[in-house]
């Protein structure tokens, strides 16, 4: 029994410290900023006026946009990308999972679009009617108060409704909505309905815009060594 309780004390107190690690240590980036943004950090009240592009993001950071608003993030742990658009408020979370750190988007309200690639964490996004997860795709959500639309550009999304508990999977090419009467439809992804990429319109080549380079800074204070993370944009 001594030997029992010796084991599980260890193995909660090396959770605390997985926990308090993922809090304080950065999991992404903003790598790109445009329109009315916002950025709540972890421990403050308020928003602050601008979500500005190379603020690294922690556990509990908050994004907001405005009418012309529209941020990408870019995530350090499996180069996973989000892009928020116009009126969206979410919140990033971060958890240790069997060892693994797994992320949630808490999309209050608006319209995101998710490319994620293969990684051992979970990744989802939560929303008041709906959680959709995946291991590795790429799909749009728009989220307000009558539920959520679910556009599947690549790969399979689960996505459970939280009113009825029902749960369905979503494939390539298909829209799945789930209402807030609890009931989820799946049908074939219309092409008009898909929202507008921003980053779309910015082929540097086509374009004649410029390629500029963010390099982000990582240092290791256990080890006392740094690597940098370098993203590409245009403007």
């Amino acid at each position: 029994m001594k030997t029992i309780l010796k084991v599980s004390l260890i193995t909660i107190l090396l959770a605390l410290v997985s926990m308090t690690a993922v809090a304080q240590e950065p999991i992404g980036v903003i790598a790109k900023s445009s329109g009315t943004t916002f950025h709540k950090k972890f421990n403050a009240d308020d928003y602050s006026p601008s979500a500005i592009m190379g603020t690294q993001l922690k556990n509990n950071d908050w994004i907001k946009t405005g009418d012309d608003g529209f941020v990408a993030i870019f995530f350090l742990d499996d180069k996973s990308q989000l892009k928020v658009k116009a009126n969206s408020e979410m919140e990033i979370l971060a958890a240790v999972e069997r060892g693994k750190i797994s992320k949630t988007i808490s999309l209050d309200y608006g319209t995101v679009k998710a490319s994620v690639n293969k990684q051992k964490g979970e990744f989802r996004i939560a929303t008041p009617t709906s959680v959709a997860s995946v291991k590795g795709t790429e799909w749009w959500v728009e989220s307000d108060e009558n539920g959520d639309i679910f556009i599947v550009v690549a790969g399979v999304v689960e996505i459970e409704n939280l009113i009825s508990g029902t749960v369905q999977n979503v494939g390539q090419d298909e829209t799945a909505t789930s209402n807030s009467d609890g009931s989820v439809n799946v049908e074939e992804t219309n092409d008009d309905d898909i929202p507008d990429d921003p980053d779309d319109d910015d082929d540097a080549e086509e374009s004649g815009s410029t390629i500029h380079e963010l390099r982000i800074r990582m240092v290791n204070q256990e080890t006392n060594s740094e690597k940098f993370i370098i993203i590409e944009y245009a403007e």
